[in-house]
């Protein structure tokens, strides 16, 4: 190949690669155009006066429309990342605010010398007039009723509008919707499940009887906890709540029945007890045991309670080579469904309805169970492993 040659190919490569390249400057010089003007539009907008003959020349109201949003979710989205960023003290003194209405004190008449007095808490939850609280609260047959804040006048308590739950620290008030003041609040449910240690949770009630309205502030501290909590003549009942929850939300007497919520405004507990000689250490019914009897009585009027029918502990079994939790039975009811289902004295239950009891206790899980439902249940008899079937009956 000759000098003359290679001249000729590099003459008829230029004017290809000028051509590239100048396609290329002119596609990045429209679009920068297109950006600039774009935005020196916009702040020709922003600039001129409103009404002006450059605004309505420049149809800029267009432009500020557009920059408003398109739609209510943009905007939605915008308050919900600042209620979440925002200092959690603001975030608190909101979420009281929105609430405060919902929540009641339940007094009773005449107690203390003539004298009406706040003795519990409760919390609206239906638009038919239903309020939470404990059982122990409003279990006695005494004259209660309902101190909405910010009301003169009470209400009444019918003693047929009290529905007490035996298994838990649970009762339902049924009042008239038309006594519902137009200021109360109907507080939204949570998911008690899905709560985590650490979160901050807020307590509302009134504690004492007489300091109305107060709130705390801590956190989840525990979970899955077993509470004894003793009752009556000389302390001499006692009970168990099992799978409860642990704030150090400071609890008094007064707070009982009032709600435990999350930082999304919704109830996930019902505060019920507090230990005696100990600080920062409260306990709260989750609120997911509440949503079934809540349901029952909007549908048929009373609670449908699911019945199994033993007394059991639990307690830790080697089996198979594993240390597996079980309940063992302590007890079988006569003409219960567990002993139709040929449970004995002695069994070890290990399964429920297919699950073991690493994150739920037996008694929780019957709970959960249908009426009429057939379940599953595995236990252990003479180191054997045996399936058995129990239909949960209606206590």
């Amino acid at each position: 190949m000759d000098k003359n040659s290679t001249l000729k190919e590099s003459k008829s490569i230029f004017p290809k690669l000028f051509l590239t390249t100048f396609l290329l400057i002119s596609c990045v010089g429209v679009l920068s155009f297109v950006i600039l003007s774009g935005f020196a539009y916009k702040s020709l907008c922003n600039m001129v006066v409103p009404g002006s003959f450059l605004y309505e020349q420049g149809q800029c109201e267009k432009v500020t429309q557009t920059e408003q949003g398109n739609s209510g979710e943009d905007v939605q989205e915008s308050k919900l990342f600042e209620q979440s960023s925002g200092d959690e003290g603001e975030r608190v003194a909101a979420i009281v605010e929105e609430i405060a209405g919902g929540v009641v004190g339940i007094g009773v008449v005449g107690d203390n010398f003539n004298a009406d007095s706040i003795i519990g808490t409760g919390f609206l939850v239906s638009s038919e007039g239903v309020i939470v609280t404990n059982r122990h609260v409003v279990e006695e047959a005494l004259d209660y009723f309902i101190s909405f804040k910010d009301q003169e006048q009470t209400v009444p308590i019918s003693q047929n509008g009290i529905f007490l739950d035996p298994v838990n620290d649970i009762a339902l008030i049924k009042i008239d919707a038309g006594q519902i003041p137009s200021t109360a609040k109907i507080l939204r449910i949570g998911d008690s499940d899905g709560i985590k240690l650490g979160q901050t949770v807020i307590a509302i009630g009134n504690p004492l009887g007489k300091y109305t309205g107060s709130i705390t502030k801590g956190i989840i501290s525990g979970l899955n906890r077993e509470v004894e909590i003793s009752q009556g003549f000389f302390q001499s009942q006692k009970e168990i709540y099992e799978d409860v929850i642990q704030t150090d939300a400071a609890i008094n007497p007064g707070n009982s029945g009032g709600p435990l919520l999350n930082m999304k405004a919704e109830v996930i507990g019902i505060n019920f007890a507090t230990v005696d000689g100990a600080s920062n250490l409260s306990f709260a019914i989750p609120i997911n045991r509440i949503k079934a009897r809540l349901n029952e009585l909007l549908e048929f009027g009373k609670f449908k309670i699911p019945y199994f029918g033993i007394e059991f502990r639990t307690r830790l079994v080697y089996f198979k080579g594993q240390s597996i939790i079980g309940a063992e039975v302590v007890n079988v009811l006569e003409d219960s469904p567990a002993q139709a289902g040929g449970i004995k004295l002695g069994d070890i239950i290990i399964e429920f309805d297919g699950k073991d009891f690493q994150d739920k206790t037996l008694a929780t899980m019957i709970q959960e169970q249908e009426i009429n439902n057939e379940v599953s249940v595995i236990v252990i008899r003479d180191r054997v492993e045996k399936e058995l079937t129990i239909k949960i009956g209606e206590r």
